[in-house]
């Protein structure tokens, strides 16, 4: 089945696409580490990467200060590349690797490129074409019977550019290529998933994708791709969104890797993650229409057996319902706690007015057997973006990141597509709940555009809280920002400044450890958070490789993508505005580019700041996702997001980590 390549990257971009000084010593800070902490000096530090105003100058002579352009950009620039370090008192986070790597499986070459709109053939490659990886991210991935079984996505980049910022001139540079409506796919950049199986005791990876029938090879070929993978009973799920309507799901035997079926379900719209909680398994998904006050999210657990009866193999029953879509789940203090993502209701274009805000819920207290269907309604949504974040429109289109129970706390992180912010904020304008034109020239120009992105841009935040949703709660920032740029009327723009109104708005406002993306203003997502061993660790997604080949495109006279998709291109003065705030975006953040490829975090306590396990990718730059994280008794199993198809690097990682 054939699907014109702008409604598959389309439903691509819906889908992929989370006072000044040190702050005094938490109470509760273990005395040696109160003390190494009040020696560390941040700049000698792996992270942040601190300039200095110096260091800046040249940059900043850019932006006017006096006149109708006077906008507070330059707050922003100082802000974003080194103010903020000061202000959140960064303790500095140094790379301590303790795990050893062993790389298990990796993307295959599966086309050859020849030319953007040239023909498309298959490997070995021919001279003058070179290799390509589509196969970009380990999506979902489990364990069972001594077996990784995991899904992925293809081309991810290229689709989610499409998708959300509107792209559609192709791109082609030595890492990745974009050909979108050119492309002889007939598809664009989308290719169908991957099913696989990894075997730990023999070390043999093995394609599923075979062993499906042939009405279940059209259910594969019309996935976006496979986001979530959970197992239970002997049954292996690897799921997620239909390119068509609804979440596909299919099932194998854990043991033999037998195909056992596969399903559409039409009702939901996206599923993430699952969970095994007490014997039982979980997942979370969005509902497909939300009207109303319908809710926007349930939790599925499943009731089901292993068979070749689909009535039998997916029975699912709603256990848990919540207001916005269900991200990423965790058991903790007898409970389950769920992140959720931003939902607006069905056939309106996303606003800050009608979202419906990420947050943390919880459920009921945990019986003896479990959740059931009674127990549906009586989820509470325990925190809100909005008890943290000032500014609304960042609030609407912050997405609830991965979340853990560790050493007796909760912890969960935040997820910001790169510019999503942005495109809504410019939505906003042109619908008039926003004034974002400071000159009054009637359209905006390319030095509002920049205002806007820097304002409504964030890093992930990290949070920790005992006893959330009870009476005695404290929820504390430990990677964040005491002051945030938020929309000023009086501006006509994002601004920045140190006092309440732009202050977040937690009780104890002072982040613990550091600044948002753990000093790394490329950190955009909490992708995963396990417990392993004694330890949590944390993975991200780090831009700063795409931000630093996209700066070298600009250089070089590669026309960039627009930051605003063209719906709203006539606000705009010109598109050549928008590509120019583009380029000015990467280039006064050029200073503040870290070491590149994701960023793998270690807690080693509850009282502990982090320490880098790797902040190169686990030995590949171009890895720049932490996608998946799964422990095993021996092991940590990590599935990456690798976008980079053009590179001989490129394309999804399976790795194990474990100690010496």
């Amino acid at each position: 089945m054939r699907h014109g390549w702008k409604a598959v990257a389309g439903a691509m971009g819906m889908w992929v696409a989370s006072g000044c000084g040190v702050p005094t010593q938490p109470e509760d800070m273990d005395v040696t580490q109160a003390r190494m902490a009040s020696q560390a000096e941040p700049l000698e530090a792996d992270l942040p990467r601190v300039p200095t105003e110096q260091d800046v100058a040249w940059e900043l002579d850019m932006y006017p200060t006096v006149g109708v352009s006077a906008l507070p950009t330059l707050n922003l620039v100082k802000f974003w590349t080194y103010e903020r370090f000061i202000i959140n008192g960064d303790k500095g986070i140094w790379t301590r690797p303790e795990l050893e790597r062993n790389l298990l499986a990796k993307a295959e070459v599966d086309e050859c490129f020849s030319s953007i709109g040239g023909p498309i053939s298959q490997p070995p490659c021919d001279p003058g074409t070179t290799p390509k990886r589509n196969q970009a991210y380990v999506w979902g991935l489990t364990l069972a019977d001594r077996s990784l079984w995991f899904g992925t996505v293809a081309n991810t980049l290229c689709l989610v550019e499409q998708g959300f910022l509107g792209a559609t001139t192709p791109q082609e540079n030595p890492y990745w290529v974009c050909e979108f409506g050119q492309s002889q796919s007939g598809t664009g950049d989308f290719r169908p998933p991957d099913l696989q199986r990894y075997q730990l005791n023999t070390g043999v990876l093995s394609s599923l994708n075979g062993s499906l029938p042939g009405w279940a090879e059209l259910l594969r070929r019309t996935t976006v791709g496979l986001r979530s993978a959970g197992a239970q009973d002997g049954v292996v799920f690897l799921a997620g969104p239909s390119l068509i309507a609804g979440i596909n799901l299919f099932a194998f035997h854990s043991e033999t890797g037998a195909f056992l079926g596969a399903t559409n379900l039409p009702q939901y719209n996206n599923i993430r993650e699952w969970v095994n909680v007490r014997g039982a398994l979980y997942t979370g998904v969005a509902y497909s229409q939300v009207v109303g006050n319908a809710p926007g999210g349930a939790v599925l657990r499943w009731r089901g057996q292993r068979s070749t009866n689909p009535a039998v193999l997916f029975n699912f029953e709603v256990v848990g319902q919540t207001d916005a879509e269900v991200a990423n789940l965790v058991e903790h203090a007898g409970r389950i706690y769920v992140t959720t993502w931003p939902t607006f209701l069905s056939g309106g274009a996303p606003s800050p007015l009608t979202a419906r805000f990420m947050g943390v819920w919880r459920s009921p207290r945990l019986e003896q057997d479990g959740l059931d269907d009674d127990d549906a309604s009586q989820w509470r949504k325990v925190w809100d973006i909005r008890d943290y974040e000032p500014d609304l429109v960042a609030a609407a289109t912050t997405g609830g990141g991965a979340v853990a129970s560790f050493d007796g706390r909760l912890y969960w992180g935040t997820m910001h597509v790169p510019f999503l912010a942005t495109s809504v904020a410019l939505g906003a304008h042109a619908a008039g709940l926003l004034n974002l034109d400071a000159d009054g020239s009637g359209s905006l120009d390319w030095l509002e555009l920049l205002n806007t992105a820097l304002g409504t841009h964030r890093s992930t935040s990290v949070f920790q809280s005992d006893e959330l949703g009870n009476q005695d709660e404290s929820v504390r920032v430990i990677y964040g920002e005491k002051y945030l740029p938020r929309y000023s009327p009086l501006a006509r723009g994002y601004n920045i400044a140190f006092n309440d109104f732009y202050r977040n708005r937690l009780e104890n406002p002072e982040p613990r450890w550091g600044s948002s993306g753990l000093g790394n203003f490329f950190n955009a997502y909490t992708w995963a958070l396990e417990v392993y061993g004694n330890d949590l660790y944390l993975g991200t997604f780090d831009w700063s490789q795409v931000a630093r080949v996209g700066l070298q495109e600009a250089i070089g006279g590669v026309t960039l993508p627009p930051m605003a998709p063209p719906a709203i291109a006539s606000s705009l003065h010109s598109v050549e505005d928008a590509r120019r705030a583009h380029h000015h975006f990467l280039r006064v953040l050029n200073i503040a580019i870290p070491k590149e490829g994701a960023d793998l975090f270690r807690f080693e306590g509850r009282n502990k700041s982090a320490v880098a396990e790797s902040l190169r990718g686990l030995g590949n730059d171009t890895n720049y996702g932490v996608r998946t994280l799964v422990s095993g008794r021996k092991a940590l199993y990590v599935g990456t997001a690798n976008p980079m198809n053009l590179h001989p690097d490129g394309g999804w990682e399976l790795l194990q980590l474990k100690k010496d």
